[in-house]
């Protein structure tokens, strides 16, 4: 059989040897999520990126939730001590650093200002009004707090009971809270019912609840316990690359630091029209309502431990790694975690409860392990994709602005021979009609073959590509085609070919 690739359109030589092709799957759809948020800085950062890239996304719902570090109180001078060790408070408190009920429609009200620019980019952008009118209030009352229905868990029950056959992505960038009291609506209306079964297995098949850390106790006090099926992926170890402090979490690669600094952030983001302005920085003054300024922005009073800091470095986007694995960057990292993406690799810890955590490690250029590298060895790409979206943001239409490569497999999937050689192939261009440079290389962390194949013509369209003799029936192998554009701000995007050993 012959392969198809490149060659067959005129962009390289012979194929070397067959490879058996998978059945292709279906056009991506947009992955259809949710937001629960406790809306501290980080989260803000998150959600001004998380806008800027809103088209990649089926966005159902933006809810505000509370978390151990934020809760509102129930107005009734209440007084309440969190159970968890992670309190930042020792004697009771009627709230605990609210950040209030309307920040996310103040930053919405900086999206409609660029909705239009960014329309002219991608149609598929929503509209703010229809962001706006998802936005729902949650359970904020306390941390944990999931005793009373409220709109925004209304609307998650509601979500997970359609008919829509799409997962649904459940984000959880502060307490689960109010996804465990969608959950236990669901629970509670049916349970003993001659449906239950049917709608516990539906919800349990349906529901994916991506968390950046537990930060109350619903989900080991209910939702673990109570829905084991359903599939839950803690992924705060992305805070080495992504969240406060980064420095002392993981080796973030020195050359790649400049991407935190303050000189790119000022120039790239700060800079850079209404919701740029928006976005915290160190020393930059503001805080969010109920954070503290001395912890999170001051550079009077770091951590003694803390590498010094300027005005304008980056802060935090603590939340950020629970989307980027949404985004189609051609990593086809959903819905199989464990491949990897902008977004980190994910293994599986156990199967009830059904639980996922971060890889703590992938393999560097050198091959060998280094920590939180499933999320730092993506930064430039990802950073310098923000900053054109930035750009895009303040560009009118029929103005000039840059765009990612598109990068097509052109070897699909599938299965070969140990010990013979294969081609595989990509197409790669530039929309804007410049020159790309291309590379293949072997994510071998993503596959089960334990070793390094040998790849030939790496940075051609079409490469060879070695199978050892000893590879095992079964085993897979990762290929990576990476293709950059030579724009001034250089933007990537990517294809991946899985080959199995027969």
């Amino acid at each position: 059989m012959m392969i198809l690739c490149a060659d067959a359109i005129g962009l390289g030589g012979p194929a070397s040897a067959a490879v058996t092709h998978g059945t292709p799957g279906p056009d991506r759809e947009k992955p259809r999520t949710v937001i629960t948020t406790d809306m501290e800085q980080d989260d803000y950062d998150s959600l001004i990126r998380y806008l800027l890239y809103s088209d990649e996304f089926d966005t159902e719902g933006i809810v505000y939730s509370s978390s151990v570090y934020h809760w509102a109180g129930d107005g009734k001078g209440t007084l309440f001590l969190s159970p968890n060790p992670r309190r930042e408070y020792d004697t009771p408190q009627t709230s605990w650093r609210w950040t209030g009920d309307t920040i996310i429609q103040g930053l919405l009200g900086q999206y409609a200002r660029v909705y239009r620019n960014l329309r002219a980019h991608d149609p598929g952008y929503p509209s703010p009004r229809e962001l706006l009118s998802r936005t729902k209030l949650g359970n904020v009352d306390f941390e944990g707090e999931m005793s009373n229905d409220t709109a925004g868990s209304d609307l998650i029950k509601r979500l997970l009971l359609d008919d829509d056959p799409r997962p649904l992505y459940l984000q959880a960038w502060g307490g689960t809270n109010t996804i465990a009291r969608a959950l236990r609506s669901i629970h509670d209306q049916y349970a003993g019912t001659p449906q239950w079964q049917r709608v516990y297995d539906k919800v349990s098949a349906k529901a994916v609840i991506v968390a950046s850390g537990f930060q109350d106790l619903t989900y080991t006090g209910y939702i673990a316990p109570n829905w084991p099926k359903l599939q839950v992926r803690d992924v705060s170890g992305g805070y080495g690359a992504w969240g406060y402090y980064f420095e002392g979490r993981s080796p973030v690669p020195q050359q790649w630091q400049y991407y935190f600094g303050a000189d790119w952030t000022k120039k790239n983001i700060l800079d850079v029209g209404p919701l740029g302005a928006q976005y915290f920085v160190w020393g930059d003054g503001r805080s969010t309502p109920g954070d503290p300024l001395d912890t999170f922005g001051d550079l009077s009073n770091p951590p003694k431990w803390l590498p010094a800091r300027k005005k304008y470095d980056f802060l935090s986007e603590g939340d950020t790694v629970a989307f980027m694995n949404l985004i189609d960057t051609g990593l086809r990292s959903e819905p199989d975690p464990t491949w990897g993406g902008w977004g980190g690799r994910l293994v599986r810890q156990t199967t009830t409860p059904n639980l996922w955590t971060s890889a703590p490690s992938d393999l560097g250029p050198d091959g060998k392990a280094i920590g939180s590298y499933g999320w730092t060895r993506w930064i430039p790409a990802a950073q310098n994709d923000f900053a054109t979206r930035l750009k895009w943001s303040v560009t009118p239409p029929g103005r000039p602005v840059d765009h990612q490569p598109v990068v097509r497999p052109l070897t699909r999937d599938g299965q070969v021979q140990a010990g013979t050689t294969v081609t595989v192939c990509g197409l790669a261009y530039d929309p804007d009609g410049g020159p790309v440079a291309v590379r293949w290389w072997q994510y071998q962390d993503a596959g089960t073959f334990p070793g390094a194949v040998t790849i030939r013509g790496a940075d051609r369209r079409c490469a060879q590509v070695a199978v050892p003799v000893g590879a095992r029936s079964g085993r897979t192998i990762h290929l990576i085609l990476t293709a950059t554009g030579s724009a001034r701000t250089p933007l990537t995007h990517y294809a991946r070919v899985v080959l199995t050993v027969r």
